[in-house]
């Protein structure tokens, strides 16, 4: 350990005292669903979902220590035309820890392929995330018969030169452990500003949802777990994707550069690319109109070919 982790260590330690919030399932619960939460078991694990609208199905993959909530604008657009379905992956938000701690992308990939089969459906549109983006990809091209499309925003494939700090320290010795018990609401404030290329767009509310939710029981140690998953190893397959692509990316992300869209696009062939100037690693919270509209005219484009 040098000395700068030495030093963040000590900072974290000297926070804990001020760092308490009560850890109540069901007052976390009662803050983070609404009228179209719903709760289904999946091989184990109580999942938290929202399947709202009617039509053509969608399905939205969130990042890493995020949580459905992150696709709510594009949500209130997509429900006039398409069924969206969003879930909190295991390890986040209201669905917490899989139970046997399985965080591997082909732990998610098989979750996500038990989670639409309870749901009875056979294909969908699938747009991530960041991680979302990178289980979305390893679907489209493990089930490329119930892929319709496949959107990936500011997605994780290739290796990464850094990462951002919090998944950083979540794979040290020690601050693992550390992280596991105590994560100050000022890191997910700073982290937050890390991946907004405007800080003014990370309100209370906002961090308070970050800081909150990783507070459902198990979350904590769920984060230390699912970042040192293999998750920017294998690159090299994303040639193999072969279903309608579209890629999203905030040109002002820091650790998710946007030579990486060019790389996908490169990548995957017939992709198409669209790249946002001023925004960071969130389009679909950033530009949420304009990366939703994107998105609609990418899917309403395959429309006219498939009647054609």
């Amino acid at each position: 350990m040098n000395i700068s982790q030495k030093i963040l260590l000590v900072l974290c330690i000297l926070t804990l005292a001020a760092c308490g919030f009560p850890h109540d399932r069901q007052w976390i619960e009662n803050k983070y669903t609404d009228q179209a939460s719903k709760f289904i078991q999946v091989d184990g694990n109580r999942v938290h979902y929202r399947d709202e609208g009617e039509g053509p199905v969608v399905i939205l993959l969130h990042g890493t220590a995020s949580s459905l909530h992150t696709w709510d604008a594009w949500t209130q657009s997509l429900k006039k035309q398409y069924r969206v379905i969003r879930m909190d992956l295991p390890g986040f938000g209201l669905t917490g820890p899989d139970h046997n701690h399985r965080y591997e992308v082909s732990d998610d990939v098989t979750f996500l392929s038990q989670f639409l089969h309870a749901l009875n459906i056979e294909r969908a549109h699938l747009a991530g995330s960041s991680l979302g983006g990178r289980i979305a990809w390893q679907y489209a091209m493990d089930f490329p018969k119930q892929v319709n499309s496949l959107t990936l925003m500011n997605a994780l494939g290739y290796p990464q030169a850094s990462w951002p700090p919090a998944i950083q320290m979540g794979q040290w010795p020690i601050m693992d452990t550390i992280m596991q018990h105590v994560s100050p609401r000022f890191m997910y404030e700073t982290g937050l500003k890390d991946v907004y290329f405007n800080p003014a767009m990370v309100s209370d509310v906002l961090v308070d949802r970050y800081f909150e939710l990783s507070r459902y029981p198990g979350n904590l140690v769920s984060f230390t777990q699912r970042v040192k998953a293999r998750l920017d190893k294998d690159g090299h397959l994303i040639k193999q994707v072969a279903v309608p692509s579209l890629i999203l990316w905030g040109e002002e992300d820091t650790f998710f550069p946007v030579e990486n869209a060019h790389r996908f696009k490169a990548d995957i062939a017939g992709s198409m690319l669209v790249t946002y100037a001023n925004v960071g690693h969130l389009p679909m919270e950033e530009v949420p109109q304009q990366s939703v509209k994107d998105f609609s005219q990418f899917i309403a484009s395959l429309k006219s070919v498939s009647n054609h």
